[in-house]
């Protein structure tokens, strides 16, 4: 058995004139919401053995300050496709961490809101009403697989929780 914690990146500044999007920092209420999103994972003692998150400031700040927040020491791997990449890109991404029993993946939206629509075959009702609504930042779907990530397909996840930062 595996998990997959996909984490949308925290609440970003908007750009100051010429500013990348790529360099957004987190603003105020981002980061206050890292702070929500750390307890309610702590509560039920949800912690990734591995982070693999896009370049981004807004996922380096997210990733870093969660891992920061749970009290944890992890190993993080920037990934570049995760910035730019689809779906399809995440989940090769994925994959490549097969091994890995617990990955968290700190991402961007559409991607990270198609992909764990793609792959929860089924799961908490709650969590699917709430997931299939929008995938708001700084919110956490916590999907189980019957096998490695390394072998995971469309379909085959069980949605556990899918955690607001509310």
């Amino acid at each position: 058995m595996s998990r997959l914690l996909l984490l949308r990146h925290a609440k970003a500044a908007w750009a100051k004139p010429g500013m990348k999007d790529f360099d957004r920092p987190l603003d105020l209420e981002g980061k206050a919401s890292l702070d929500r999103l750390a307890r309610a994972m702590k509560a039920v003692e949800l912690y990734p053995d591995l982070v693999a998150l896009s370049g981004s400031c807004r996922t380096r700040e997210t990733a870093f300050g969660i891992v920061e927040r749970l009290e944890i020491k992890v190993e993080t791997v920037v990934d570049d496709t995760i910035y730019s990449g689809g779906a399809a890109d995440y989940m090769q991404a994925i994959r490549k961490y097969g091994d890995v029993p617990t990955l968290m993946l700190v991402g961007h939206n559409p991607s990270i809101e198609d992909l764990a629509l793609a792959l929860c075959g089924e799961g908490n009702k709650d969590g699917l009403l709430k997931l299939r609504a929008g995938f708001p930042t700084a919110a956490l779907a916590n999907i189980t697989f019957p096998v490695s990530l390394g072998e995971l397909e469309r379909g085959t996840g069980c949605l556990e929780s899918f955690m607001l930062p509310q």
